[in-house]
């Protein structure tokens, strides 16, 4: 089963083409400049306490709203660090969105209930690496019996932050982690156009899904930049497009 379908008919890498995930959008025109450049996800924060692109609930909603009924354009993606499923099934109720991003470190158990919220529910689970390690490579088997469906490597910074620091993911740290997965995975973590060669051995991977970027999307101002997307979309798909 292809994990994105239908009209937001972005490709995991089993369909040949990377996915490409924007994360932290906040205005709609930053969106609808994704639209125009071949972008399967965007990101958009819930519940993330003291994030710079965290939402509003009514904000949130209308976005995702506007994200689902863009044809060809981003499927929308709840990135969220609760661990209130609750919260999770009133937003989820309120816009057509699928796909959760759990960050922050909640239990198997926690994948499980937000699993339970509905049939059509996929869930990213965060894998965060620090000091050369992955903190939950214990539980990776755990989580993918609660129904985790895709994993998603970030850094977590030596202060403890998590989520769009910037900091270059260390392909060294992820790679000895591979085999111990049965699901498709994301790479985050200082992603740009500039590095791709630094991940091939990690984008040749069976289980390679694709790239999730935030700081090097964004221009001077702070906001998503088109020119940006564009770039980091030809160097992850160069040679997939040369053989299209």
């Amino acid at each position: 089963m292809a994990l994105l379908s239908g009209s937001h008919s972005g490709q995991a890498s089993r369909t040949g083409r990377t996915c490409l995930k924007v994360c932290g959008i906040v205005e709609p025109t930053e969106l609808d400049a994704l639209s125009e450049h071949q972008v399967d996800l965007v990101g958009l924060w819930l519940a993330v306490p003291g994030g710079p692109h965290d939402l509003p609930v009514d904000r949130w909603r209308a976005l995702a709203q506007r994200a689902a009924g863009t044809a060809e354009g981003p499927a929308p993606v709840l990135v969220t660090f609760t661990k209130d499923a609750e919260v999770l099934r009133s937003a989820l109720e309120s816009a057509p969105v699928h796909w959760v991003q759990l960050h922050g470190y909640p239990t198997p158990g926690f994948v499980r209930k937000v699993k339970a919220l509905g049939s059509d529910v996929r869930v990213i689970k965060v894998l965060h690496v620090k000091g050369g390690e992955c903190v939950e490579a214990p539980l990776i088997g755990s989580y993918e019996k609660a129904g985790a469906d895709v994993f998603l490597f970030d850094v977590v910074t030596d202060d403890g932050r998590v989520g769009s620091t910037g900091q270059a993911l260390d392909p060294a740290a992820v790679a000895p982690l591979l085999d111990k997965l049965t699901r498709p995975f994301l790479l985050a973590g200082g992603i740009s156009a500039d590095n791709r060669p630094e991940y091939e051995k990690l984008a040749a991977h069976p289980l390679f899904m694709g790239i999730d970027v935030d700081t090097n999307a964004r221009g001077a101002d702070g906001k998503i930049d088109a020119a940006r997307v564009e770039a980091i979309r030809r160097a992850w798909r160069a040679n997939q497009e040369e053989r299209g």
